[in-house]
């Protein structure tokens, strides 16, 4: 079952081949569990028990009563539904990209469709009920990726280098900062050495002065 235009769940019967494509199992396993749905009390698939089935056979729901009161089947259908809005998406912009109308995807909706992938696993098989060319649509999401890694790579090298700047001009500036108090210091000394000098000067000259006087006196 899938959603239709109007958002009601409805009846998609698939071929048995291309159920087994887009899980990525064999048809003999599909059977499997086909044939365990269809079974005595259950008929919730169909053809019903006992037909044969083959990869060209179409499978369907016995009812649609199934999609309004199989609370796990619409569950599976939102799921189904999200999916391929996501694809659909992602296949419509890789078209306009390739046709030179928009860029590469970016955050966030280049996350939410790399997430998407990480989580679905979509193949062709799948999506190819949704839009067509999934190998461009793949293509187109792998190249937004090394773009934006590009980017953050750069970033990083970049506030890396800023990083590297502001500790040589750090560095220059403590060098110039310690350079200036050993100047500073020195400075200091020669204050007081001079101070000292200018002391003794003065001292040496006020004795030299009283000197004189007192032979000056000593003539008289």
């Amino acid at each position: 079952t899938e959603k239709g235009a109007d958002n009601r769940e409805i009846r998609r019967p698939t071929c048995l081949s291309d159920i087994a494509a887009a899980a990525e199992v064999t048809e003999a396993e599909v059977v499997a569990i086909i044939d365990v749905f269809r079974g005595a009390g259950r008929s919730f698939l169909m053809p019903p028990a006992g037909t044969d089935l083959s990869g060209e056979t179409v499978i369907d729901i016995s009812h649609e009563s199934l999609i309004r009161n199989w609370d796990r089947l619409q569950k599976w259908v939102e799921e189904e539904a999200q999916s391929a809005r996501i694809y659909r998406r992602l296949g419509e912009a890789a078209v306009l990209h390739r046709e030179g109308s928009e860029g590469l995807l970016q955050d966030p909706a280049l996350q939410i469709a790399l997430d998407w992938r990480e989580k679905s696993r979509p193949n062709a098989a799948w999506a190819g009920s949704y839009h067509s060319d999934f190998g461009e649509a793949m293509t187109f999401l792998d190249a937004s990726k090394a773009a934006r890694d590009a980017a953050v790579t750069e970033r990083e090298r970049q506030r890396q280098e800023q990083i590297a700047r502001e500790r040589r001009e750090l560095e220059q500036a403590q060098l110039y900062a310690a350079a200036q108090r050993r100047a500073a210091r020195r400075l200091r000394g020669l204050s007081v050495a001079l101070g000292l000098i200018m002391l003794l000067a003065l001292g040496t000259a006020v004795y030299a002065m009283a000197q004189r006087r007192q032979a000056k006196a000593n003539e008289k």
